[in-house]
């Protein structure tokens, strides 16, 4: 029933809007300019302790650690130099630092890139040697860091969980259910809007009624932008593609015939408003898109461009997963376009699946490893190219993370996970409380290296939400659960 009315509000509301216009639900201000929030979406529960290393001497949250309870998957303690031009920029034209006998799935494990904190000090995580566009990026402070971050209701300690004064979210470790619970921003509700479709409701008028609304998805449907009285824009990656079998001569006389019932001619100029949308949209891809031809990646090639085996030090049985970079590229073009057109506030989704690794992870993992650090390297080329990093954040989710310890050739469904934000707004560093790694600890739920979250999904995506314009009203309207917590701004951002 609850979804039916929610059908039936947003078949209202867009009748509505098109007879009438409509009216802002929010009477927040937002300062001028363009901002726009990029959600990257690591489908499957991403293993973050094999991405960012933990590295310090702690014996039960750093390295040694790490690697006892890792001792199949586990990456090696070498540390890799990166080459940086005279510039200050990654220069990766003299190959790659972690190559090693033409095989990604070795390098996977071959050793981490070292960062220090602003006192010089080891920063506590280490990037993995298939990451240098990444590890780059964090040594500039353009990528802030939260660790052990997962759906939560409230804070939580093992105890209290035992006891069942305290609950989990539900279905914890099901991908679905973990998924949808990410999306809606709110660990106790599977039942729920999305929350980055809620910030559309209340500020839907924010941008004039433009054709692109406020949300924009380039990786397909997707629940983050489930709305009560509001609708995504869904593009292909590739581009848009115009109606090329209407004739739209005869099509517009026929539309402009008269009917007399109201939903008739309700339904007609729906219809014209997506072809001539659809059309709009077409024309700004080919024409205002932004120009990158003049910009190049760490190996002197174009941005976005699919680089070659030998290039990437790899053999060909195990292949660089490239899918993200059109995406990235589509959301570079996109953003611009927006803020060109006057928009003030957009949010994007990007879609990168493949990252349940249960087996095969020194290939599985590897493969997305290096075509993430890929497409980060050149999205930020991009945005700096054009003056936009300061108005563009980047962040990371996933369905949960993974098991601290492997189970012989990848590792499990878990809890607690690390996630990052890029952008140059973004106050780089490393954020939240390192857990113990230790199986059977205090931070593991289960025995099974499963860490329970010390920092929640509402406190990481109402820290974005608020450099985004979002008040302290309205990010308790957004994240009802933000009230569960001291901390509701984690201070990553600027």
């Amino acid at each position: 029933m609850q979804t039916q009315r929610r059908e039936f509000l947003k078949l209202s509301i867009a009748a509505t809007s098109l007879l009438f216009g409509s009216k802002i639900l929010a009477n927040d201000s937002f300062e001028d300019g363009y901002k726009a929030i990029v959600v990257l979406y690591q489908a499957g529960g991403n293993d973050a302790l094999n991405m960012l290393i933990p590295s310090s001497s702690d014996p039960q949250k750093g390295y040694s650690n790490y690697i006892k309870i890792r001792e199949n998957i586990g990456v090696k303690a070498n540390e890799l130099t990166l080459n940086i031009d005279g510039n200050g920029d990654l220069d990766l034209s003299s190959g790659n630092p972690y190559a090693t006998d033409d095989s990604l799935s070795k390098a996977y494990t071959v050793g981490f890139y070292r960062h220090q904190d602003k006192n010089g000090d080891d920063l506590g995580l280490a990037t993995n040697a298939l990451m240098p566009e990444l590890a780059h990026l964090i040594n500039s402070n353009k990528v802030a860091i939260i660790q052990n971050c997962g759906n939560l209701i409230m804070p939580a300690t093992k105890a209290e969980l035992e006891a069942k004064t305290k609950t989990p979210p539900p279905f914890l470790f099901a991908h679905n259910h973990q998924t949808k619970l990410t999306f809606n921003g709110e660990a106790a509700l599977l039942d729920y809007t999305g929350w980055a479709g809620r910030i559309f409701d209340r500020y839907k008028d924010l941008n004039g009624g433009d054709i692109y609304g406020m949300n924009i998805s380039v990786g397909g449907v997707t629940h983050l932008f489930e709305g009560e009285l509001t609708e995504p824009l869904l593009i292909n990656p590739s581009g848009p593609s115009k109606y090329f079998r209407i004739n739209t001569t005869l099509y517009d006389s026929y539309m402009q015939l008269p009917r007399r019932e109201i939903f008739t001619k309700l339904y007609n100029k729906i219809r014209i408003h997506s072809v001539d949308m659809q059309n709009t949209i077409v024309d700004d891809w080919q024409n205002r898109a932004p120009d990158l031809s003049a910009v190049t990646n760490a190996y002197g090639e174009a941005l976005f461009s699919k680089a070659s085996n030998t290039t990437l030090s790899q053999s060909g049985s195990t292949l660089t997963d490239t899918s993200i970079l059109k995406q990235l590229e589509a959301v570079v073009k996109l953003a611009k376009i927006g803020k060109d057109r006057g928009l003030k506030r957009e949010i994007f989704y990007i879609d990168d699946g493949g990252y349940d690794t249960h087996n095969n992870q020194s290939q599985q993992h590897a493969r997305k490893l290096r075509g993430l650090s890929l497409g980060l390297g050149d999205f930020y080329k991009a945005l700096e190219y054009l003056g936009m990093e300061n108005e563009v954040t980047l962040l990371t989710c996933s369905d949960f993370g993974r098991s601290t310890g492997d189970n012989g050739d990848g590792t499990d469904h878990a809890w607690g996970s690390s996630y990052f934000v890029l952008g140059g707004a973004v106050k780089g560093g490393l954020y939240g409380k390192a857990p113990n790694l230790s199986l059977g600890s205090d931070d593991d739920y289960t025995k099974k290296g499963r860490l329970i979250p010390t920092t929640s999904m509402s406190q990481y995506f109402a820290t974005v939400s608020k450099w985004f314009g979002l008040d302290e009203s309205s990010l308790n309207a957004i994240f009802p659960e933000l009230k569960n917590f001291a901390q509701t701004d984690l201070g990553f951002m600027s």
